[in-house]
């Protein structure tokens, strides 16, 4: 106990010192924040200029395999708890055994605008896996976040063993699976203290049992209805480094999804995290948690399995907020062309509409194909923005031209009012280059206050937009650090009061497409001058509520030591 007790002390001691600064002074130690007051926000591309150099290699050679088409993901973690984002770059490979190897980019952030390549050696380099996304949590609660990488082979976990190293423990852990997965989470979802691994299973497949397609005599990508679905995997966290496979026993072992995005949320505000799992062409499920150690599918109850007209829809990247400070977590999920996003809200902690056809938000994504999608207060105007990054793919040689062409991201601004308007126009011309769009995480890598982005593509470079301009509203971030809950904090619910009213998000992992946004949690203040009140509800059942909380600086909440700066 003593020996925890020194580690969390150290912990908060390096929280203080790397978290607290305000955005003023970083600003300015940065070179930032020299934009005047009426210049617009602009997402500008220092992916040079930061460092970062990752190409992504998806193995294409000619066969037309499958997974070829699905890119990989980039996720923020924290590589030696320094308190300062990280990144993690998942990539594919070349399909041969003597083929070209594609190592994972695993990038540290240097705490002044750029970050270095610290892959090499690192062990996620060393993985011949052809990889796809990533998830990010401290699932043996020492202080160090690990990693679980998805794999068209069933997956890795990476233990972070410090000083920059990452051991495969996949096996002695416990894992075992051999299914093609795009997308996972780390939740609590028994409340015990300890992260447990959701695996959304894509379809049935490998190199062996490849089904050839063709049109005219000409070889294509085939489309998901080629593929039989595959069932989730739900691995029970033992403690000692151990999981156990509790997929039977949870009442999730029907094959019957096809998962692209996964998302945690507690949509009925019980306390028990629920999952969203967004399926390719298949209906797509809201699992409730029944708070035994079940889950029952309530997506079509819900209204959240089809699109309005009936139909099963893309579902690619997904995510879970509440955008109108409505009390209750709503659902994003990014589509195919013709599809437009789906806009699900919440209404009374059963049912869903979407709201996307009649809106702008509809009439914004029509004709995108829309991979991760997320929430994000991109202007800390204390709404929920939404970000979509886009890009073509190749279904069938007999898809309409345009879903196989680069797209431009797509920003919807909250207008405060439950509606969105199109502002990716005015948000600089890097911004709005057409790309092939795949994985996208936020994170404030530069520690300004605003979030910045980072995005994946298919067969090509990585990008990292940095947010100019942002910050000029007040903002405030909250870190969590779980003691009687689990580490990272998965599960616990921040609300933070201004004058201005009351807004509340979901510490979470997960979420986008095969990617992974920061844990911690951005509230804009808008020109509110101060929080009235900080409260955070944790998993394990505490609540702790601080009073008069400065902006524009990040604090750090922990569960036992309470907030540890201001």
């Amino acid at each position: 106990m003593e020996v925890m007790k020194s580690r969390k002390a150290r912990a908060s001691l390096r929280a203080i010192n790397h978290w607290v600064l305000p955005a003023v002074g970083l600003a300015a130690m940065l070179g930032l924040g020299a934009t005047q007051p009426q210049a617009p926000i602009v997402f500008t591309d220092i992916t040079g200029p930061a460092g970062i150099r990752f190409i992504h290699h998806n193995g294409a050679a000619g066969n037309k395999w499958y997974p070829e088409l699905f890119g990989g993901g980039v996720a923020v973690l924290d590589i030696d708890a320094d308190a300062w984002p990280d990144l993690l770059f998942v990539n594919g490979k070349d399909w041969k055994p003597s083929g070209r190897r594609s190592p994972n980019g695993l990038y540290r952030n240097n705490r002044d605008g750029t970050f270095r390549d610290v892959s090499a050696g690192s062990g996620v380099d060393a993985a011949d896996v052809y990889g796809l996304g990533a998830t990010v949590a401290d699932y043996d609660n020492d202080g160090k976040d690990d990693v679980f990488m998805t794999t068209v082979d069933g997956g890795r976990l990476f233990h972070n063993a410090g000083n920059g190293r990452f051991a495969d423990v996949t096996a002695q852990a416990g894992i075992r699976s051999a299914d093609f997965a795009v997308s996972a989470a780390w939740l609590d979802y028994d409340r015990d203290g300890l992260a447990d691994l959701f695996v959304g299973n894509y379809v049935q497949w490998s190199p062996e049992t490849e089904v050839i397609c063709a049109q005219d005599g000409v070889r294509g990508y085939c489309g998901p209805n080629t593929y039989k679905p595959r069932a989730p995997k739900l691995y029970r966290n033992r403690g000692s480094g151990r999981f156990e496979d509790v997929t039977l026993r949870a009442g999730l072992d029907h094959p019957t999804d096809k998962a692209m995005g996964v998302a945690v949320l507690d949509y009925n505000v019980d306390g028990w995290p629920d999952v969203f799992v967004g399926s390719d062409r298949v209906p797509a499920k809201l699992y409730r948690n029944d708070g035994r150690g079940g889950f029952v599918d309530e997506g079509l109850r819900a209204g959240v399995a089809l699109s309005e007209n009936g139909a099963a829809r893309a579902n690619m990247g997904v995510d879970a907020a509440d955008y109108d400070r409505s009390g209750r977590p709503h659902l994003v999920v990014g589509n195919f062309l013709n599809e437009m996003l789906g806009l699900y809200h919440n209404r009374n902690g059963t049912a869903f509409v979407d709201v996307a056809p009649r809106s702008e938000v509809g009439r914004a994504s029509l004709l995108n194909v829309t991979w991760a999608v997320f929430f994000l207060d991109y202007d800390l105007d204390g709404f929920l923005d939404i970000f979509a990054a886009n890009g073509g793919t190749d279904e069938s040689q007999a898809m309409d031209s345009r879903a196989r062409l680069s797209q431009r991201p797509l920003l919807l601004r909250n207008r405060a009012n439950g509606t969105f308007e199109n502002v990716t126009a005015a948000l600089g011309a890097a911004f709005n280059r057409p790309i092939m769009g795949r994985g996208a995480a936020y994170l404030d890598f530069d520690g300004d206050g605003d979030l910045d982005v980072v995005v994946a593509t298919l067969a090509g470079p990585a990008y990292l937009f940095r947010n100019d301009g942002g910050n000029r509203r007040n903002w405030l971030r909250v870190r969590t650090i779980g003691s009687q809950s689990n580490r990272s904090g998965l599960g616990a619910v921040v609300r933070v009061t201004s004058a201005s009213g009351t807004q509340w998000q979901t510490v979470h992992s997960g979420s986008s497409y095969a990617s992974q946004s920061e844990l911690a949690l951005t509230f804009g203040l808008g020109a509110d001058p101060r929080v009235s009140a900080l409260e955070v509800q944790w998993p394990a059942g505490k609540t702790q509520t601080f009073a008069d909380v400065g902006p524009n600086r990040v604090v750090t909440v922990d569960e036992e030591l309470g907030l540890l700066s201001r």
